[in-house]
C-alpha cells in the first residue's frame, strides 16, 4: 500500500472595518471560485506564524492570528488531502495589494455577495455571519469534518 502525504493548512477570517471578508478568488479551466486565504505550513513552522507568513505573501497585510475557530478536512477525490486549521486574525499594518504570489486575485467581500458565488467551503458561510455579527458560538465542537 502506497503512503499519501497529508498536508496542513492554515486559513485566516479576516474581516474589514466595514464587515466584509478577505478572500481569494480562484479562476482555473473548470472552476471559478472563492475561498479564504492560506497555505501550507512549513516543517517546524508555528500554526500562528504560518497564517501570518501566509498572509503577507499573498496579501501584502500583516496579520495576527487571534484563535483558532474551526478545522476541515479537505478531501479532493482520491489525489489529495489537507488537513485546514482556521484562524480568526486581524489586520496589524501593510496594505492589500494584489498580484503578490501566484494569479489570485484577493478583495474584501460582504457575506451577502458570498452567497451569489461558488465559495469553499459554503458551510462556512453561516459561521462567517454569526462571527461579523459578534455572536458567540463558543460551544460548537471547532471540528467540521469535511463540509464543503
Amino acid at each position: 500500500m502506497r503512503k499519501q502525504d497529508i498536508v496542513v493548512c492554515t486559513r485566516a477570517v479576516i474581516f474589514n472595518e466595514n464587515h466584509e471578508v478577505l478572500v481569494q478568488h480562484g479562476l482555473t479551466s473548470e472552476n471559478d471560485f472563492y475561498r479564504l486565504p492560506g497555505g501550507e505550513v512549513t516543517f517546524q513552522e508555528k500554526l500562528e506564524d504560518c497564517v501570518a507568513r501566509e498572509i503577507k505573501e499573498e496579501t501584502g497585510l500583516n496579520v495576527k492570528a487571534l484563535r483558532l475557530l474551526w478545522v476541515r478536512d479537505f478531501l479532493e477525490e482520491s489525489s489529495y488531502h489537507s488537513v485546514e486549521l482556521f484562524f480568526l486574525a486581524n489586520i496589524e499594518g501593510g496594505q492589500l495589494e494584489t498580484g503578490l504570489e501566484g494569479s489570485c486575485e484577493r478583495l474584501f467581500m460582504t457575506l451577502e455577495e458570498l452567497e451569489n458565488v461558488v465559495f469553499y467551503p459554503r458551510a462556512f458561510i453561516p459561521k462567517l455571519k454569526l462571527l461579523r455579527d459578534n455572536r458567540n458560538w463558543t460551544e460548537e465542537d471547532p471540528y467540521v469534518g469535511s463540509a464543503k
